[in-house]
C-alpha cells in the first residue's frame, strides 16, 4: 500500500479556519493559496504478520502510474518480499482502489506469479479496519506531522 505525505507541512484535516467572527479573521488564515499539484512523498511497502517489505520512496506531484507501481513496488519490492517470506503460503494481495493497482498489466504480472489479489468488485471502500497497513500510515502521518 502506499501514503502520500505532502512536502508544504500541510495536514489535509487541518486546512481549514475556525473563528467566532470571520470579518475579523485575517486574510493570510481565510486565504491561504496552493499549488495545484503541491510537491509530495510517495511511500509505498507490503506488510504481512511475518514482517516489512523494503519501501519504496518516490517525489512526485501527481499519483503514481501504473508503470512506476508495476515495476518499482511490485516487481522490485512485493515479489522479493512474498518469495522471502511467504514462498510457500497461501497468500492474498489486498492493494487499496486506486486505479494503477488494478490495472491491466499489474493484474496479469501478479496472475503470472501466482499471487491472489482482492478483486476490485470485492474490496470495499474506506474499511481501515480489514486493512492493517492503514493503521500503520496513520502512526506514521502523526510522527512526521507532528508539531506541523
Amino acid at each position: 500500500d502506499e501514503k502520500y505525505f505532502s512536502l508544504n507541512g500541510d495536514i489535509s484535516c487541518n486546512r481549514n479556519y475556525y473563528t467566532t467572527d470571520r470579518l475579523t479573521a485575517p486574510p493570510e488564515v481565510k486565504f491561504k493559496t496552493k499549488m495545484k499539484f503541491e510537491p509530495k512523498l510517495l511511500v509505498w511497502m507490503a506488510v504481512s504478520q511475518k514482517g516489512i517489505s523494503s519501501i519504496y520512496v518516490h517525489r512526485s506531484t501527481i499519483s503514481i502510474k501504473q508503470e512506476t507501481y508495476l515495476h518499482d513496488c511490485i516487481r522490485k519490492r512485493l515479489l522479493p518480499f512474498i518469495n522471502r517470506h511467504h514462498k510457500n503460503d497461501n497468500i492474498l494481495f489486498w492493494p487499496d482502489l486506486a486505479s494503477s493497482h488494478y490495472s491491466k498489466q499489474v493484474q496479469q504480472f501478479l496472475q503470472a506469479n501466482q499471487i491472489k489479489l482482492v478483486q476490485r468488485q470485492e474490496n470495499p471502500p474506506n474499511v481501515f479496519q480489514a486493512r492493517p497497513i492503514e493503521t500503520i500510515w496513520s502512526l506514521l502521518e502523526q510522527k512526521v506531522y507532528e508539531g506541523a
